[in-house]
């Protein structure tokens, strides 16, 4: 396997980045506008929203540790956790702008963790197959 060159990495990390961007963005987007069409279709009761928003947190980390971290074959747990932070960010704006429950918050912040763990010790296992 050649040696990684200085102008590789930082293409690597360029990729990195716009990966977990673009992949932050659409998910929340995607999952937001899927759980807004259910809500209005089955008049779903509005006190319910901060459950779906939980929903949607976690299953947007879930999406976000898979795809940021494909093509990597080393150090996956770290750069899974990594790849969330713009997530746990945005969280806890939202949180901080909308005066939100706290034990929504730490419900989040531990799913977006413990689920970015999850996917890439998964990750790893199936390659160690």
């Amino acid at each position: 396997m050649p040696k990684n060159s200085a102008s590789n990495i930082k293409g690597l990390l360029i990729n990195y980045t716009v990966r977990i961007v673009l992949t932050t963005v659409l998910s929340v987007f995607v999952q937001s506008l899927l759980f807004s069409f259910i809500v209005l279709q089955f008049d779903i009761d509005l006190e319910l929203l901060k459950y779906f928003g939980v929903i949607i947190t976690i299953l947007s980390s879930i999406i976000i540790s898979y795809v940021s971290t494909i093509g990597f074959k080393n150090n996956v747990m770290l750069l899974s956790v990594i790849s969330v932070i713009p997530l746990l960010l945005l969280s806890i704006i939202n949180f901080a702008v909308n005066n939100g429950s706290t034990t929504a918050i730490l419900i989040k912040i531990l799913g977006i963790i413990l689920c970015s763990i999850l996917v890439s010790v998964i990750k790893v296992s199936k390659k160690l197959r």
